[in-house]
């Protein structure tokens, strides 16, 4: 079952969660949700009483065939007709051998690209309690509203952040996957801001987590303010939280940025200490995963944490020229192919970033970009080649890997060669682009990523494992 259908297959998502999962799960009125291709995903269990059948038995059953069995009229279909709107209705349905009437809503269910994957139904019989025809239309609209707005409050809930009501990661990386379509598509701008709470395990160890928990929401409260409608706010994770800014490119995103860490400092969040932010910013661009251009953002955010906190730092990379113009992806790339796979998680997730780097720094160099731009992508590319390189190395030793020697000095080769470039392009000597493609593509990727180093892949003893 599809994971954008949380309400029905995970709905232990806090007590709330729980509370209305069972009042949709016991309620008098008829919900069910099927798949495009007629197959039930969800009954509740009045639905499934009225079908006579257990509520368990009915997903992966074809809505045609159950309702024919259980002599139900397709009046209560499900159907394909909600898949452009929300449709209500009030209709007759023969049950067995008795006519019953209901007021009934039929909705789309929609992925977080738009696409509808699924299709739902509630149905409330009308005169199932006594009383006049009147009342008991009253009452099956009032619980029919009650019903509908329980559904939306589940939907909500399973992408908010229950302590501060920021929505959560689910929902950032269908609305970030959106936006990067939409980019891809039409050439808008987007841009991400990773921030993090200055010296926020201090405030929890000296001030208790109740003080910490409070600065944490009225953090989201201040950030709420001074973002667009268009723009939504996340909690990542403890007190890391991200804005996905739509229809923004990197210098528009900066200045936001700026105006949210002077305006946190100045807030007074908490009378127990001063609260700061430190902020990194990067502009989505052309080709790259969410987890790359999140991982851009994260990267420069640590780098305020580095330079003194409560302040702002941009991956310098951008979408468009000086001119406003947005720049073509490069014409020359390197292609991760799965028969470069080592079979090791870890080791393959390394080898995937080191290509989505050094597609980068060949884009900078190519499109000739500004050296600051050269030099942030030559830097990073140094930095996670010895980082994989030292990972790699105490990998080498724990499988025993004979020819790690070897393979230790051609890491130095290496090494001494990108540092020689980076030297080059620091002294602001052009690098040509011949030299940067034959050390890339050639040396690093061809020769090493995956010629030397499938010399060590058949020494990997758990293959899918993350153990290095």
């Amino acid at each position: 079952m599809s994971d954008t259908l949380a309400l029905t297959e995970n709905p232990a998502r806090g007590a709330h969660t729980s509370l209305l999962h069972s009042l949709i799960a016991q309620s008098p009125a008829l919900i069910g949700i099927r798949a495009n291709d007629g197959t039930y995903l969800y009954a509740n269990d009045s639905f499934a009483q009225m079908l006579n059948l257990p509520a368990e038995s009915l997903p992966g059953r074809h809505e045609d065939d159950v309702l024919r069995t259980a002599g139900v009229s397709r009046a209560l279909r499900i159907g394909n007709d909600a898949s452009v709107q929300v449709t209500h209705s009030e209709e007759e349905a023969v049950v067995g051998l008795r006519s019953r009437r209901f007021l009934i809503t039929r909705f789309p269910l929609r992925a977080g690209d738009g696409e509808v994957i699924a299709s739902g139904m509630i149905a409330t019989e009308i005169g199932a309690r006594t009383g006049t025809t009147a009342n008991a239309a009253e009452y099956a609209e009032a619980r029919h509203a009650e019903l509908l707005h329980a559904l939306e409050q589940m939907e909500r809930l399973a992408y908010t952040d229950r302590l501060t009501g920021a929505w959560n990661r689910r929902h950032l990386e269908d609305a970030a996957l959106l936006e990067m379509s939409r980019a891809e598509r039409h050439g808008h701008s987007v841009s991400l801001l990773v921030l993090d709470v200055d010296h926020f395990k201090e405030i929890n160890d000296q001030f208790g987590h109740a003080v910490g928990d409070y600065v944490l929401v009225e953090l989201v409260r201040c950030i709420r303010s001074d973002i667009r409608h268009a723009d939504t706010v996340t909690r990542w994770g403890g007190e890391e939280f991200v804005v996905l800014a739509p229809d923004t490119a990197l210098r528009e995103a900066e200045q936001l940025a700026q105006k949210l860490c002077a305006r946190v400092s100045e807030a007074q969040l908490s009378s127990a200490r001063p609260i700061t932010i430190s902020i990194g910013v990067a502009e989505y661009h052309c080709g790259e995963g969410f987890e790359h251009w999140l991982a851009r953002a994260d990267r420069v955010m640590y780098r305020a944490k580095d330079t003194g906190r409560n302040r702002v730092v941009a991956d310098p990379y951008s979408a468009f020229a000086s001119d406003g113009t947005r720049m073509a992806c490069s014409p020359v790339e390197l292609v991760w192919r799965e028969s470069y796979r080592s079979g090791n998680e870890r080791v393959d997730r390394q080898h995937r970033q080191l290509f989505e780097h050094a597609n980068r720094l060949l884009h900078a160099v190519i499109s000739h970009a500004p050296r600051a731009e050269v030099l942030e992508a030559m830097e990073v590319l140094v930095e996670d080649i010895t980082a994989h390189f030292a990972e790699e190395e105490q990998l080498h030793h724990s499988i025993g890997f004979p020819a790690r020697e070897a393979h230790t000095a051609e890491h130095g080769r290496l090494l001494a060669q990108a540092t020689r470039l980076f030297e080059r392009a620091r002294q602001d000597a052009e690098l040509p682009i011949a030299e940067v493609f034959q050390f890339l593509a050639y040396d690093v990727v061809a020769q090493h990523l995956v010629g030397a180093d499938r010399q060590y892949f058949r020494y990997l003893e758990t293959p899918s494992g993350n153990d290095m």
